[in-house]
């Protein structure tokens, strides 16, 4: 066995016994080993001892975490060498065998899932049943692995749980596996859970997501309920949160449909879900994806409380949403828009944007080629007022001038110059230069 002692003379002889599991060092009060130190950071590092090497995993502390004298992310630190968080130097020293606590959150209680107020699906009792596939996504292996045991504790073997350490598993585990519910925290390196929670909403949107995080802003909260996460929840910092989160990540798991069918609907128009979402009265949350734009229609108790696509929102971005002419749509569980943005009766907003979209696709005129005269283009360079020319008359109400009439004509190439389109600016072309 093994133990960290802190040589670093403001903290001498402060030492942490470390077992066969990850422990958090840092600052805060939710690390296995704190070190109240200034120079670090509030989650600072990660260790594991296997065999007689100490992993250690940087958590993107703000002095560094050093070995050697060098500064690295990950590294090992062997039996009598110096790791340095900050400041605060700790050598690795041999110990008597010591139980180990598992985590702040204390050692596992027993009958721990008697206690767990769970919810579990309902099944038939028979061995072999089917699991709910659960992926638990944080840059911390010392949460993930708590985190983990925790909830496979409280499950009663009714979850298979998936670990990621990064976004790039975490994509693969959910292309692979028939996931049902991904908890992902937001600070991680590369890239960070908003954007993991864009992309896994974008690509598997059957897939439910929750964030659980200890970056528990209001900013942080508006983003992640407005990209597709189902809860927002701040990480415990008690075993007895752990199971409150539990018996709410296992509701949201097991929530079916009480009544009513379900399937599939095709070539049918968003006007028809909505009508038939207000008409009942639901409160849903009314997906659109197409490969021109993705957007979001929020209905609550049947009344269309907000809309939003790309940067619009409100009743413009809920008539560019019902102008589509096709796209997949997905009707979610209603949850709370960062912003309510709509108002008035669903079916003045319904006959609003048809009319918007029928104003839109209305024919327009078709393009007509302008006849004029050079006449008519040397009186413009001049200066000299001039009439615009008209748009030529369609072909069946044109009348032709007599023939004796056609000899004032200029010939084509003459006297006419010919354009696509007129804008009231010419630019005269001599001769020799329109002839090549």
């Amino acid at each position: 066995m093994a133990k960290l002692v802190v040589i670093s003379k403001s903290h001498a002889a402060v030492s942490h016994q470390l077992g066969q599991r990850w422990v958090t060092i840092g600052r805060g009060p939710g690390n296995a080993f704190q070190l109240l130190e200034s120079s670090v950071s509030g989650q600072h590092c990660e260790v594991l001892m296997r065999g007689n090497e100490l992993h250690v995993r940087d958590m993107r502390s703000t002095n560094g975490t050093f070995i050697k004298g060098r500064v690295v992310t990950e590294g090992v630190v062997k039996m009598g060498e110096v790791l340095q968080l900050g400041e605060v130097q700790l050598r690795l020293e041999p110990s008597a065998p010591e139980i180990a606590p598992l985590s702040v959150y204390g050692p596992r209680e027993k009958n721990d899932s008697n206690k767990a107020v769970a919810l579990p699906a309902a099944s038939n009792g028979s061995f072999g049943a089917r699991k709910h596939q659960v992926l638990l996504v944080d840059d911390s292996m010392a949460f993930l692995e708590m985190a983990g045991e925790v909830f496979e504790s409280f499950a009663n073997g009714e979850w298979e749980i998936h670990k990621a350490c990064g976004a790039d598993q975490a994509l693969s585990i959910v292309q692979h596996r028939p996931i049902e519910i991904a908890v992902l925290d937001i600070s991680m390196p590369m890239l960070d859970g908003v954007q993991l929670l864009g992309m896994l909403h974008r690509r598997h949107p059957e897939v439910k997501k929750v964030i659980l995080t200890g970056s528990a802003t209001e900013i942080n909260r508006t983003h992640c309920l407005a990209n597709g996460a189902e809860l927002f929840l701040e990480k415990p910092i008690a075993r007895d949160g752990m199971r409150f989160v539990f018996n709410v990540l296992n509701d949201l798991i097991t929530w079916k449909q009480r009544e009513g069918f379900a399937g599939t609907l095709q070539q049918v128009g968003l006007t028809d879900i909505i009508q038939v979402e207000c008409l009942r009265r639901n409160s849903s949350v009314l997906e659109v994806h197409t490969p021109q734009a993705h957007g979001e229609i929020y209905i609550e108790s049947g009344v269309i409380v907000h809309a939003a696509t790309g940067v619009l929102s409100g009743e413009k971005a809920l008539q560019r949403l019902l102008a589509l002419n096709n796209g997949q749509f997905h009707l979610y569980p209603y949850r709370e828009p960062a912003e309510r943005t709509v108002q008035g009766a669903w079916e003045w907003l319904l006959m609003e944007a048809a009319r918007v979209r029928d104003e839109e696709r209305s024919t327009r005129p078709a393009d007509k080629t302008v006849f004029v005269t050079r006449a008519a283009v040397e009186a413009k360079v001049m200066g000299h007022a001039t009439e615009l020319p008209k748009l030529e008359a369609p072909r069946d109400e044109r009348k032709l001038p007599p023939p004796g009439d056609r000899d004032d004509l200029p010939e084509l190439g003459n006297g006419i110059v010919v354009i696509s389109t007129y804008d009231g600016k010419w630019t005269p072309v001599d001769d020799d230069k329109r002839d090549s």
